[in-house]
């Protein structure tokens, strides 16, 4: 793999397959990214492109299905994590040693990661046999799995207003909202949505929203996480494997989709569709102090570019 400085950006190319991207701010303030291809998980400065070393990948463990979060502790440490055929895989981001393998004993399709309004930090993945609360420190489980009606596949974390945390899940069914100490009982009504593939959550001045795909790709929608309701109608999307990520950039809320190698931007609001676009499959942000944007596109050829939206 190689890397150079193209503008304001870096171009990593070299990789063996698909490059998946995971760019986060470190607790020093500097851009940190991980990049996930053919089975080797690596660290780099996101803003010069130098390498910082491999995260240590577990015998046997299924990397295709990787899918990585990046969760910074209130005391400054930082953790990745994966959930893949055989569990929870988990690291401590500044040295990329593997913490902990094969957690829960479950296939996990998608693991997120926050703190909640209590100040009790939490990973949350979604597994065959249901719901897993783990901490992110250690890996442990925080709480029994949890049952969950429909076969959960989408996660994510949202905070309400006044503090309140919930997990959010999707299924084949729609979306379900759970809230408690550990996010453990059920809140509000189900929200009815078709084929739920992948969830995150986005915050504007007035709410936190739930940002699904829907219809195997088909259509992007949003939901207040408080009410439940739609906002907007569904922004059509097209792909087998579309993948989503949010930003607020100069003040407004952005979507991005990453399908058959184009990253397309929408105004997350009114779903209108913005002209700039790059190459990529997948993609990753992080919201800048001064309102700008870092996005780090990776393409199924095997290179990765980041760009700076301001």
């Amino acid at each position: 793999m190689r890397s150079k400085m193209v503008g304001p950006g870096i171009e990593i190319a070299g990789f063996d397959g698909p490059v998946a991207p995971l760019i986060y701010r470190s607790p020093a303030g500097g851009m940190e990214l991980v990049t996930a291809s053919s089975g080797r998980l690596t660290r780099w400065d996101a803003e010069s492109g130098r390498p910082k070393g491999n995260l240590q990948v577990p015998d046997n463990a299924c990397t295709d299905t990787f899918e990585l979060t990046a969760l910074v502790l209130p005391d400054g440490r930082v953790r990745i994590a994966a959930g893949d055929e055989r569990g929870l895989c988990l690291w401590d981001g500044v040295s990329g040693r593997l913490l902990a393998n094969a957690v829960g004993e479950d296939q996990i399709f998608q693991v997120a990661g926050g703190v909640t309004g209590q100040g009790q930090a939490l990973l949350v993945g979604t597994g065959v046999n249901g719901l897993h609360i783990w901490d992110p420190v250690t890996g442990a489980p925080l709480t029994p799995v949890l049952e969950h009606v429909g076969d959960a596949v989408a996660v994510t974390l949202a905070e309400l207003r006044g503090g309140p945390s919930l997990i959010v899940t999707g299924d084949y069914e729609g979306v379900r909202r759970w809230q408690g100490d550990h996010c453990e009982s059920s809140f509000g009504a189900k929200i009815n949505a078709p084929h739920i593939d992948m969830l995150t959550t986005a915050y504007d001045d007035e709410r936190p929203l739930i940002v699904g795909v829907v219809e195997e790709g088909e259509a992007v929608c949003r939901w207040d996480a408080e009410t439940g309701q739609e906002v907007g109608p569904p922004i059509p999307v097209e792909g087998e494997s579309v993948r989503i990520a949010t930003a607020t950039v100069s003040g407004r809320m952005r979507l991005f989709t990453a399908d058959q190698d184009m990253v397309r931007q929408w105004d997350l609001l009114s779903g209108e569709s913005l002209e700039q676009t790059f190459i990529g499959s997948n993609v990753s942000l992080v919201p800048l102090p001064d309102g700008s944007a870092l996005l780090a596109a990776g393409t199924k050829g095997g290179k990765l570019t980041t760009h700076h939206l301001v």
